[in-house]
């Protein structure tokens, strides 16, 4: 997993939790990393797993809320380190019917070994779409986040729907999202 998505999450741990939350959670984990994290470095997504699993611990905040509010945290980051990308957008819609043929064009080749998850968007009206997420890694809650940032920096209202479309639902999942009219 690309080391950017573990920098933003130390980021967020210390921000929202203190630098004292993030201490205890690389001592207590036990991270083949030792919690030595660069941009862009590449490690495993286990690693992720197990600090917001801790972080949820010691927070009492749900993991799903956690990765969520991580994924909303993280697009922002994104953007703004690739104003370019949302330049070229619209709005909302425009960004999410290209995440798989424009977006991630572009982190293949910053990240050639990049293992990212596959967007299939089809637009149902003006207002609304259906994005399929599938993924390797259980972080169907994170691309949600992902959602509440990206609607959150259009300045767009979203009502995100989700169904699962196996037994794991964090790894293939139908977000149905309908958007306030202007």
């Amino acid at each position: 997993m690309m080391g950017m998505v573990f920098t933003g999450l130390m980021e967020l741990i210390e921000d929202e939790f203190g630098y004292e939350t993030l201490d205890t959670l690389l001592e207590s984990c036990e991270l083949q990393s030792e919690g030595i994290y660069t941009s862009v470095g590449s490690y495993d997504h286990q690693e992720l797993l197990q600090l917001v699993v801790k972080l949820s611990e010691v927070s009492s905040v749900p993991v799903t809320e956690l990765v969520r509010l991580f994924g909303k945290k993280l697009f922002v980051e994104l953007i703004e380190g690739h104003p370019e990308i949302a330049n070229e957008m619209k709005d909302s819609f425009d960004l999410l019917s290209k995440i798989d043929s424009f977006i991630h064009v572009e982190v293949y080749k910053l990240y050639p070994q990049a293992e990212l998850p596959k967007f299939t968007c089809d637009r149902l009206g003006d207002n609304d779409i259906r994005l399929h997420y599938q993924s390797k890694r259980p972080f169907a809650s994170f691309a949600e986040g992902l959602l509440d940032g990206c609607a959150e920096y259009f300045k767009e209202d979203f009502t995100i729907s989700r169904t699962s479309e196996t037994q794991d639902s964090e790894t293939d999942v139908i977000f149905n999202i309908t958007r306030a009219p202007r």
